[in-house]
């Protein structure tokens, strides 16, 4: 059974605003590789529309971000909610040119 009280949810949610985890990398683990000429990133961004993906490259840091966004249903009643949502940002330097 999974029971959380409600101070144990406020000092969370306290936390996830002081230390803004929920827009920080979020668990969106990135693999990246080079096969001759080109590039591929694969990353781990469950529950994500891929429209809201956005992949950019400044000088040797690629970014990539993202929105999650709770589903809107009818009838909706939330129980627990464990996962971030909002804006996810994952960075990753290279020591060679991502270009």
């Amino acid at each position: 059974m999974l029971l959380r009280s409600a101070t144990v949810r406020d000092l969370d949610r306290l936390t996830a605003r002081v230390f803004d985890t929920a827009t920080r990398n979020s668990g969106a683990r990135l693999d990246a590789y080079r096969i001759d000429d080109t590039f591929y990133i694969d990353i781990d961004l469950p529950g994500v529309d891929p429209a809201s993906i956005d992949v950019t490259v400044d000088r040797k840091v690629l970014t990539v971000r993202a929105e999650r966004k709770r589903p809107e249903r009818e009838g909706l009643r939330l129980l627990v909610a464990e996962r971030p949502m909002g804006t996810i940002t994952r960075q990753a330097l290279s020591s060679r040119r991502w270009r």
